[in-house]
């Protein structure tokens, strides 16, 4: 059954079971929801095809998108990468034995160190970077571009909410 449809009938069939309740902003979470996970499904293709999972791309992407010659330190790229420190341990792992990053001691503070991405690795974060890109713009091509910054400000006003929302919780 196709997304639309499927969610149609969901909130279409609760609504008539529980008429006291709006199930409208449930359809647009169950829309939002089949776009992250189709969005996603293709990044992780695309990652895939590169020997690398999306976690280490973002480690990647990380480093590239703060340009050559950048050394950063583990706890801001698992800050940025909103990843725990101990599961940023395995990526950087992975990725200095596929040559991809190098670390070194940090002189400032012995207890951490500087991570810094290799040719190999802005290369590969430059291929990936580009697809996503592409991917991204198919997919978006669906909204007429008169609907593009009312979507844009409506998910962002969204994505305010939800943050304020979760730290008051």
């Amino acid at each position: 059954m196709e997304v639309g449809k499927h969610v149609t009938d969901t909130v279409s069939t609760w609504q008539r079971e529980r008429p006291d309740i709006d199930f409208a902003p449930m359809g647009h979470m169950l829309r939002f929801h089949a776009m992250a996970e189709a969005g996603m499904a293709n990044i992780q293709a695309i990652t895939k095809a590169h020997g690398l999972t999306v976690g280490e791309f973002d480690v990647l992407a990380t480093l590239r998108r703060h340009g050559a010659g950048a050394t950063l330190t583990p706890s801001y790229i698992a800050e940025v990468a909103m990843v725990s420190p101990s599961g940023l341990t395995h990526r950087l792992a992975q990725l200095e034995q596929s040559g991809h990053i190098t670390r070194c001691a940090d002189q400032s503070d012995r207890r951490s160190s500087l991570v810094s991405i290799t040719a190999s690795g802005a290369t590969a974060a430059e291929r990936i970077i580009e697809l996503i890109a592409e991917q991204s713009s198919r997919m978006f091509a669906a909204i007429p571009s008169n609907y593009v910054e009312p979507f844009n400000h409506a998910v962002s006003l969204l994505s305010t909410h939800l943050e304020s929302d979760v730290l008051t919780s």
